[in-house]
């Protein structure tokens, strides 16, 4: 008897996990597509948690199919998040951090953030760039903010860069511990065109670091 209870509560708390990488990959593609009010949101999730409740969900993979047309499908979700703005510097922190993580962690979408003393946010593009940038007001204003424009840098290392040219950053972003923030470094130059096309390379990991 106690080996059936055993076997059940092992079984329960693998699908409570399940759950809770559920519920992260949900938050994160509300997130970035939007249309997801909170009132809306906190709807369907308290309607969901009374079926588990009664027993009319049972399961995780059931809990997921019964979320199907709600929640952003993968094609919504790559598109939308290639070309996201986030204004949150925790929140951009985060999605750098488990993309960096994808393949070397085995869940690096629960990984909590490093601590922002240690691991900092680098806008490459500056909000008010510097003659040597060849870059108008306007687009600096469109493009400092997306995904594609962000990267993960040591606070120190952030300090020194400031809103340094492109060619003065190179060498710092080249090396950084940081796959996503090297890549960044094969670039012979910085604008528009680059920053579009990296959040497209991060936008196709995020249905695979944020799956349904």
């Amino acid at each position: 008897m106690k080996n059936k209870l055993c076997v059940r509560s092992t079984d329960a708390l693998k699908e409570a996990q399940k759950a809770f990488q559920l519920f992260i990959s949900w938050s994160v593609r509300f997130l970035i597509v939007g249309g997801g009010s909170q009132g809306k949101l906190h709807r369907y999730y308290g309607t969901r948690a009374k079926d588990v409740t009664d027993g009319k969900i049972a399961s995780a993979k059931a809990l997921a199919e019964s979320m199907n047309g709600i929640i952003p499908a993968n094609r919504q979700f790559e598109e939308e998040f290639g070309k996201a703005n986030v204004s949150k510097t925790a929140l951009a922190r985060y999605y750098l951090r488990a993309i960096e993580l994808f393949g070397k962690e085995q869940l690096p979408q629960l990984l909590i953030n490093e601590d922002p003393d240690a691991v900092n946010l680098e806008h490459v593009l500056p909000l008010n760039p510097s003659k040597e940038w060849k870059i108008d007001a306007e687009t600096a204003a469109t493009f400092h903010k997306r995904i594609g424009n962000m990267v993960l840098l040591g606070a120190k290392d952030n300090v020194i860069l400031g809103n340094g040219s492109f060619a003065s950053k190179r060498k710092t972003l080249k090396d950084s511990p940081f796959t996503t923030t090297q890549d960044v470094a094969k670039n012979d130059k910085w604008d528009s065109e680059q920053i579009r096309t990296r959040q497209l390379t991060l936008a196709a990991l995020a249905p695979k670091v944020w799956p349904l």
